[in-house]
Formats: C-alpha cells, structure tokens, sequence
C-alpha cells in the first residue's frame, strides 16, 4: 500500500498512466460499432432546448464519461472522487475534454456540491455516479437527489452495453471494453425531484431507473 501510494505521488507517472487509459479508451471508440439511444425527452431537453441535466450512471460505467461531451457536443463537467486513485481517471477525463469537479462524500462534499450548482446554473451539465467512489455498488445515495431538488434539473440514468467486456477486481466490478465490440450508450427516461419530496423513494426510483437502463443497454447489444 505504501508503495502505491508513492507511485501515485509521482505526477509523470500519474500522467503516463492516464494517458495509456485515454488512449486505450481511443482504441475502443475506433475500433467498435457504437451507437448512442437517447429517450425522446432527453434529446427534447438537451439536443433541442439546451438545458443542463444531472447525468447518473453506476462507479462500475465510469470509463464511459467522455461519450457525455460526444452526446452533448459541448462541455460537460464530472464529479470525481478526491482520492489519489482517481487522479488517473482524471487525467484521461481532460484529454478527452471533459471538466472536473473534485469531491466526494467523504472528502471535499460541501465544497464539490456548491460547485455542482454552480456548473447547472451556469447552463452545463454534470455527470455523477451515485453510487461512488466507494459504494455500495448499485445503491444511490443522497446527494444526487439534493442537487437535482435544489437545482431543478432533471437527472437521466445512462448505461453503456458491450458485446465484449472485462470485469476488473475493484469494488465495484468496473466494465472494461473491449476493442472490435458492438456497442450501445443509452439515455433513459429523466427523473424529475420536487423540491418538498422526500429523500428515499427518489432515491429508489433511480435505483430502478438505472438498473432498468443497463439492463435495456445490454439487451441492446444483442
């Protein structure tokens, strides 16, 4: 663990290693089929009034977050945990042109949240993982139900479908892509949170949300 540590404080290795990630993200997008699904009210919201939305997606879909800026065809900013694990992850994101928040639940909360609502109210969306950085796996918490009720944005559960795929040993089971795959990025339906409701059927409607799009994304590959 010490050494790990000592790695990730050496800046030209962070990154070397994220831009292997980035291009590796770069040989998925080149060498396999990909298509984008978006519900109708999504493409209403985003393609045709430019409205920001709040993205979620499940820790273990993190390595999809540049197709964000490819759907949006603008700038899209994305909450990443402040743990050096993720400085990684982060330099991949930039070379994609995707913009950082840095935060979590644990470690700089307030400060990432009052940025969120900021990026929203500055007319660009946000992409969060519910669930992260260190899980449960597939349990959504608080935050990304406060800052839709508070920012009045609706939030859209994503998921990406692979015909070809790695689970890594992590937490989370990331899903890794692999090259020469068939590919599909789906947008579901947006959830909407009144101000007033309370936290905890909002938070198992996304649940449901989310998981009824990976499943239709990996039906979709088929």
């Amino acid at each position: 663990m010490a050494q790990k540590r000592t790695l990730l404080n050496n800046r030209a290795l962070v990154w070397l290693v994220g831009s292997l990630l980035n291009a590796y993200g770069q040989l998925f997008l080149i060498t396999s089929r990909l298509r984008i699904e978006a519900d109708p009210e999504v493409e209403r919201l985003v393609r045709e009034q430019r409205v920001p939305v709040i993205y979620a997606l499940w820790h273990s879909h993190v390595f999809f977050v540049p197709l964000f800026r490819t759907y949006e065809r603008r700038a899209v900013s994305v909450l990443l945990s402040a743990h050096r694990d993720a400085q990684i992850v982060g330099v991949a994101a930039r070379l994609r042109g995707i913009r950082l928040v840095f935060g979590s639940s644990t470690r700089g909360g307030a400060k990432a949240y009052l940025q969120l609502m900021s990026v929203l109210q500055g007319g660009q969306s946000v992409v969060m993982t519910p669930d992260g950085p260190k899980g449960p796996a597939e349990r959504v918490k608080s935050g990304v139900i406060r800052l839709a009720q508070q920012s009045g944005c609706a939030i859209v559960p994503v998921a990406l479908g692979s015909s070809r795929l790695h689970r890594l040993k992590s937490w989370d089971r990331s899903l890794l892509p692999l090259p020469f795959s068939k590919a599909v990025f789906v947008l579901g339906a947006p959830l909407y949170c009144p101000a007033e409701a309370p936290l905890e059927p909002l938070q198992q409607q996304l649940e449901t949300a989310i998981q009824t799009t990976v499943v239709l994304a990996a039906d979709r590959v088929n």
